[in-house]
C-alpha cells in the first residue's frame, strides 16, 4: 500500500501485462487504511481479469509477526 492505494510500480506492471481472463489474488501489508482503494484501483487497471474478492491483508505493526498462519490458511483456501 502507498497512500491508500497500490504503488505506481504495481499500476505500471498491470498496464504492461495482459491479464484478461486470468485469476488474480490480491495481498498486501499496510500501515493504516486497510485495503483502502487498492482493490477498486486494480480492478480499473485490469477490468477483464478475474479478481478474487478474498484479498489478504495484514497491518504492518500489529499483525505481521503472527501473519504466517493466517497467510497459510488463506493460501489453502485458494485451492478450493
Amino acid at each position: 500500500m502507498w497512500w491508500y492505494s497500490c504503488p505506481m510500480a504495481i499500476h505500471s506492471f498491470l498496464d504492461m501485462h495482459d491479464l484478461s481472463g486470468k485469476q488474480v489474488y490480491l495481498f498486501c501489508s499496510h500501515g493504516t487504511g486497510g485495503l483502502a482503494s487498492s482493490v477498486k484501483d486494480i480492478t480499473a487497471d485490469i477490468p477483464d481479469a478475474i479478481i478474487s474478492e478474498d484479498a489478504f491483508h495484514v497491518y504492518q505493526d500489529d499483525d505481521t509477526a503472527s501473519a504466517k498462519e493466517d497467510l497459510i490458511t488463506w493460501l489453502k483456501g485458494l485451492e478450493d
